[in-house]
């Protein structure tokens, strides 16, 4: 066997050996290319799949707080209303001439069960009823000092009536008796209003 024939024999051998690699090498970069392309695809559609979810939730989340919104925002307007029905209300009473007696009445009373000196606290606008406050006191048989004094904080009316030597605040201010009743007066006001929904 001649050298051409050898080299023509090894040259041909090697460009099928070359051409079988190469064509293995495509397969192989082929397979893995599909391979990957399912996986970047399982991975995209698992993605869509929680992203869609978490959408879904956080617009759940966000509906059920507007639903929230919107029941404070009910109550809040209930509130306002109650309030400003209440300070209406307060006023009522003390412009009403019976007021006057009650003041009296209730201040005497609470003077009635203190054996030391009295202390009268009343609404600024009351101090122009001192005078009856203190004639009811000492009519009651209390002759002691009575010391009666505007005080802010009994804001709508009435009277604080203290017992300094027994550390007792005896409290008949409007305040405090609407704040007895409140949880009553509330309901009374959220059912009118139902009621008068419920027509409309």
């Amino acid at each position: 066997m001649d050298n051409t024939t050898l080299e023509s024999s090894i040259r041909k051998e090697s460009e099928e050996l070359i051409a079988d690699v190469l064509e293995k090498e495509a397969a192989e970069i082929k397979r893995l290319d599909e391979e990957y392309a399912a996986e970047i695809e399982c991975f995209r559609k698992k993605i869509e799949t929680e992203t869609q979810a978490r959408i879904h939730q956080e617009l759940s989340r966000l509906e059920n707080r507007a639903v929230l919104e919107r029941k404070k925002l009910k109550l809040v307007s209930v509130e306002k209303y109650i309030s400003r029905m209440v300070e209406a209300v307060m006023k009522e009473i003390r412009s009403n001439p019976r007021y006057r007696s009650f003041l009296a009445d209730a201040a005497a009373n609470a003077a009635a069960r203190i054996s030391g000196n009295v202390k009268v606290r009343l609404c600024p606008e009351d101090m122009i009823l001192e005078g009856d406050i203190r004639k009811a006191i000492l009519s009651a048989g209390n002759r002691r000092t009575v010391e009666i004094r505007a005080d802010k904080s009994v804001g709508w009316g009435g009277c604080l009536v203290m017992d300094e030597e027994a550390g007792r605040v005896f409290n008949h201010t409007l305040e405090r008796m609407y704040f007895r009743k409140a949880g009553v007066i509330r309901r009374k006001a959220v059912k009118i209003l139902q009621d008068h929904a419920a027509k409309t």
